[in-house]
């Protein structure tokens, strides 16, 4: 049974959320998905199994630990912090569509949380090794990114504007915190990130390069982990196809190969201890029992 089929998925059509109170803690700040409402959106699915969390705080530790993130101790975010201008008021553990300051420290221009800006789809605040710790956490459920439109994001005269902003980043850091794995000539090079995951994971390993450390109020960030999570259905996602690589040369040794497994090996040594990789519907198991937890294993386990 494919639960990532719209047959599948709208049998819940008329209860889109695990209880109504899903939404609650999200700040008025936040752009939420125009497809909210579908019954296959991944921002849905996040704002269920994150929501759901938010709301058992006793359950984060362990839905991380399944995917192998150990945690020492979930911090509670700062009421109504100001993060370089970009005022957060959100409740809860979780804060989603996390832009980190106003001005972005990426080089990206306007936007806002949730719209026209790296927007991370959840953020939270933890202990791990006895460092206060940022987990930008990336959601997947039903994508696939097959057209030309998610293969080649460094093309055209806009992909021209891309490859200005994130390369003149990376030059910053050339020397010292460079993340990935290349070498001074040849090899792979910023333009293999054609492919849109791997488009967004730059964008987040940057943005959490950038951000750390961070005050937030009284709270320091001295540590950050990149977790990406997929559905371990979407095999269209999951695994590299020769079309995912089309415009990405120096990644054509990677089709067939998973798209986690691809990402970490771009990494340099340092760097792939800061990403982590899962399925998140083989982590609902760990919930605590309750009616809420049979809705999530029904829908999406």
């Amino acid at each position: 049974m494919n639960k990532l089929q719209n047959e599948y998925q709208k049998k819940f059509s008329d209860k889109q959320f695990v209880n109504e109170n899903v939404l609650c803690g999200i700040s008025k700040n936040v752009k939420l998905h125009n497809e909210l409402n579908n019954v296959r959106s991944s921002a849905a699915a996040c704002l269920n199994v994150f929501g759901y969390l938010n709301q058992n705080p006793k359950d984060i530790i362990p839905f991380f630990q399944s995917i192998g993130l150990q945690i020492d101790e979930i911090l509670d975010f700062p009421k109504n912090v100001d993060v370089g201008g970009e005022i957060y008021d959100d409740i809860g553990p979780f804060v989603f569509e996390w832009i980190g300051p106003r001005q972005s420290v990426i080089n990206e221009r306007g936007g806002s949380r949730g719209q026209n800006r790296t927007s991370i789809d959840a953020f939270l605040l933890v202990k791990i090794n006895g460092k206060i710790t940022q987990l930008l956490i990336e959601w997947k459920f039903t994508e696939t990114y097959n057209s030309e439109t998610f293969l080649h994001k460094f093309g055209g005269k806009k992909g021209i504007e891309r490859l200005r902003r994130y390369s003149d980043v990376l030059a910053s850091i050339r020397q010292d915190g460079f993340p990935f794995d290349f070498k001074d000539e040849f090899n792979i090079g910023l333009y293999d990130f054609n492919y849109e995951p791997f488009y967004q994971l730059l964008r987040m390993t940057l943005l959490a390069k950038m951000t750390t450390p961070l005050q937030l109020n009284n709270i320091k960030i001295e540590d950050y982990r990149i977790v990406h999570l997929t559905h371990s259905q979407n095999e269209e996602l999951n695994t590299l196809s020769e079309t995912h690589l089309k415009y990405s040369p120096g990644l054509k040794s990677f089709i067939g190969k998973s798209l986690h497994s691809t990402w970490n090996s771009i990494l340099n040594e340092d760097e792939k201890k800061k990403h982590i990789f899962g399925f998140w519907n083989n982590s609902l198991r760990c919930l605590s029992e309750n009616e809420e937890k049979k809705y999530l294993l029904e829908r999406y386990e």
